[in-house]
């Protein structure tokens, strides 16, 4: 039924009220991190641990309309880092709960966090995504239809969680019977650490795909293989692509590549580069670059 009505609820979108930041269009001027991370905390409909440490949780928000409703797994970026926190999501997350579909709007274990990176930082995010089992009953979640999105190192960590069953029982992140999702939408997402540890960008500071990882990739291989979106292709799972056209910390050059080999090897995926858009742009709900974010879950949230 929440499926049913989804469709009608993006149509009318504009009909009903909106929270005030959601028109800020900001054309005019490019949508920095210190936009990103300004602004109060928005309150979650609940607050859900997923493990035990005091970073394995994720904010519960839900529709005014009757679910069960589709599920959107968020997961911040900010470098793999403690730079940012989820409520970098908070925007993000009010506005997808607005189209009708649930958030599950996930923190996790950065590479600066005791325990984090190889394989916490990883681990933690399966971990989130697997909750929504234990959770679905009870908060009338429609397991059939979930995606994930994530902006930057979380678009990073958004594909390698839609692919998970590709990985190999010999690996440190393999956990069994992973929840599949229906798509996966990577904002300006990192999809081959191997290219972007070459590019080692100074807004991350030094060696982050390193710090992340534990080491390079001639060290260690194997976690390349099993934790770099590109060298799992094909993910077997459709997948949105969307960057700004201006993006420095994440070039467009990186994400075409994925999307050209991800074609290549039958998956359906597809890549948006919007012009006049940075880095940012594409999580400030209200931007033409989050238009074309909303016409991608509305796309993918109803696939088979």
């Amino acid at each position: 039924v929440a499926l049913g009505l989804l469709l009608a609820v993006f149509a009318t979108q504009q009909l009903v009220a909106r929270p005030s930041w959601a028109s800020q269009e900001r054309q005019q001027e490019s949508i920095t991190l210190r936009d990103i991370l300004s602004g109060d905390p928005v309150p979650a409909n609940d607050r859900i641990a997923y493990g035990d440490h005091l970073l394995q949780f994720g904010d519960l928000r839900f529709p005014d309309s009757p679910g069960p409703w589709p599920v959107a797994v968020l997961i911040h970026g900010g470098c793999w880092s403690d730079i940012a926190t989820l409520q970098y999501f908070d925007r993000v997350a009010v506005a997808i709960t607005h189209l009708g579909i649930a958030t599950w709007n996930i923190e996790y274990r950065p590479v600066d966090a005791e325990g984090g990176g190889w394989p916490n930082t990883f681990l933690d995010v399966a971990q989130g995504i697997d909750k929504l089992r234990d959770i679905a009953v009870d908060y009338s979640l429609d397991l059939d239809h979930v995606i994930t999105l994530g902006h930057s190192a979380g678009g990073h960590l958004a594909l390698w969680a839609a692919a998970r069953s590709r990985i190999y029982d010999d690996s440190d992140l393999y956990i069994p019977n992973p929840l599949p999702v229906t798509g996966v939408v990577s904002l300006a997402g990192i999809p081959e650490l191997r290219r972007y540890r070459q590019i080692d960008p100074p807004t991350c500071g030094p060696g982050i795909v390193d710090r992340l990882m534990g080491g390079g990739p001639r060290d260690f291989p194997g976690r390349y293989l099993s934790g770099s979106p590109f060298q799992m292709l094909p993910l077997n799972v459709p997948q949105r692509h969307i960057t700004g056209r201006n993006d420095d910390i994440v070039p467009p050059r990186q994400v075409s590549r994925h999307n050209y080999e991800a074609q290549s090897a039958d998956d359906d995926s597809e890549l948006i580069v919007v012009p006049d858009a940075g880095h940012y742009e594409v999580v400030w709900p209200g931007t033409p670059a989050w238009e074309q974010v909303e016409t991608a879950i509305i796309s993918l949230i109803g696939k088979q």
